[in-house]
């Protein structure tokens, strides 16, 4: 069966030590979070009454846009999104921390700018291969950038990200090992120690080598955004569907799926509310297969 995801990127900047972070709750030690645990617990505010994320984008490119995006994207912008402009080609947001694992990172306060592909052309597998064994160890593959079309979407997003994140009042650099490792020489090099720029002022140039910088990095550095679906897809049988259009599993009595493995193709958002609206039509159809009286059909 097939697997849609999102393709994710945190970059990780420097925040200056007047900014608010969630960095002391997720890495700090117990006596550092009991204060904003004991706010939480009391009032129901301070940080934990939040997640880190405050703010977000979704991106359609430009014409300048399209060409960073190079020509392994042009197919893709043709066929999909050029005549869909309902449809965002990446999401791009702050957070307010470091999401990294990297155990060396030192304890300070930290940004990431997070972006993502919002429609992959690359898909993964995943198939049953221990028989009737539900324990059995799946066949599993993420097809993360198997098509080069999202590496240029992955690129573009880090680029526009890090020019977001250096006109932040808050920045003050990169943590420099959890970004590309460009040529020596490079106009586009990262530094530990930097100041904000101002909103006018020109963007990173970026070189072919630089550009090649940024591919390895993402091949190396992309991640699952935890957004997974499209494993029981509600499609044709033969189309490789494994529902029907109620939610019956084929070839299977009294089986349904209510869950967002139900999606036939990826969505351009996170997955709560589609989860949501799964579930509250999933009700409906339910009360009527069971002849239930009274439920709302909106």
């Amino acid at each position: 069966m097939s697997v849609e995801d999102h393709n994710v990127i945190f970059a990780p900047y420097f925040a200056s030590e007047d900014s608010d972070t969630m960095d002391v709750i997720f890495r700090g030690s117990e006596a550092e979070i009991e204060p904003f645990a004991k706010c939480w617990t009391e009032d129901g505010q301070g940080l934990m009454a939040q997640n880190g994320l405050d703010a977000g984008v979704k991106l359609r490119p430009n014409a300048d846009d399209l060409k960073e995006l190079g020509p392994h994207f042009e197919p893709r912008w043709k066929t999909y999104f050029e005549n869909a402009p309902d449809k965002p080609v990446m999401w791009l947001g702050p957070f307010a921390t470091y999401a990294g694992n990297d155990s060396s990172a030192p304890m300070r306060k930290y940004f990431s700018m997070g972006y993502y592909v919002e429609y992959p052309v690359s898909v993964g597998r995943v198939h049953i291969s221990a028989g009737l064994d539900p324990y059995g160890k799946l066949e599993f593959e993420t097809g993360f950038l198997d098509d080069p079309a999202d590496l240029g979407v992955l690129r573009w997003g880090y680029k526009k990200g890090r020019e977001f994140a250096r006109r932040m009042q808050i920045y003050c650099g990169e943590f420099v090992p959890a970004h590309p490792d460009f040529p020596e020489g490079s106009q586009a090099s990262t530094h530990v120690s930097a100041q904000p720029v101002e909103i006018c002022s020109r963007d990173i140039r970026y070189s072919a080598e630089d550009d090649k910088a940024i591919d390895e990095y993402h091949r190396k550095s992309v991640e699952t955004s935890w957004h997974s679906m499209g494993t029981c897809a509600m499609k044709p049988q033969g189309k490789g569907g494994v529902v029907d259009s109620r939610l019956n599993v084929y070839g299977i009595k009294n089986l349904k799926v209510v869950d967002c493995s139900i999606a036939p193709s990826n969505v351009g958002a996170n997955t709560y509310n589609t989860a949501l609206v799964i579930g509250e039509k999933a009700a409906i159809i339910i009360a009527e297969d069971l002849d239930i009286k009274g439920i709302p059909k909106e």
